[in-house]
């Protein structure tokens, strides 16, 4: 039997989704905003599949794959062992009537030592992930646009 652990933030933006989807995709850029995430740019457009690598907090090497996109709104990727731990991250961009945009960060971890190796540290998962969120907030806020390779503005 398997054992799944989460953690989920949710923070308001003061923007579009149309402002806060292309910072979320933009890879190659998340050095200059999030706490611990370093991503290469990725190769053409972002679709299932894609895989997506770099370090987390500077020097553990990551492997991502894209397992979902549903742009502007649904973002989700994979990552890890799935024989000890591995880890389902996903975005959710909500537009609101006011104009700004509610976003939900989660990240579901599955696998025979998750509750070994996750469980003891949710409270220090869920204060990261809130840094995650309020670091994706103020980048989106800061940003008039973000150019997306291929991306092409009338």
């Amino acid at each position: 039997m398997s054992s799944s652990l989460s953690v989920s933030v949710q923070t308001r933006i003061n923007a579009p989704v149309e402002r806060a989807w292309p910072v979320l995709i933009d890879f190659g850029n998340y050095r200059t905003w999030h706490p611990i995430l370093t991503l290469e740019s990725s190769a053409g457009p972002i679709a299932v599949g894609t895989l997506l690598t770099g370090r987390s907090s500077g020097e553990q090497p990551v492997a991502l794959t894209i397992v979902l996109v549903q742009e502007p709104n649904h973002l989700a990727w994979t990552g890890g062992d799935p024989a000890a731990v591995a880890g389902r991250h996903s975005f959710h961009l909500e537009q609101l009537a006011d104009g700004t945009t509610e976003f939900t960060e989660s990240e579901v971890f599955t696998g025979p030592a998750a509750p070994e190796h996750i469980g003891a540290q949710l409270p220090e998962l869920h204060a990261a992930y809130e840094s995650f969120a309020a670091a994706f907030k103020k980048r989106v806020e800061a940003c008039a646009t973000v150019e997306v390779p291929g991306d092409q503005k009338t």
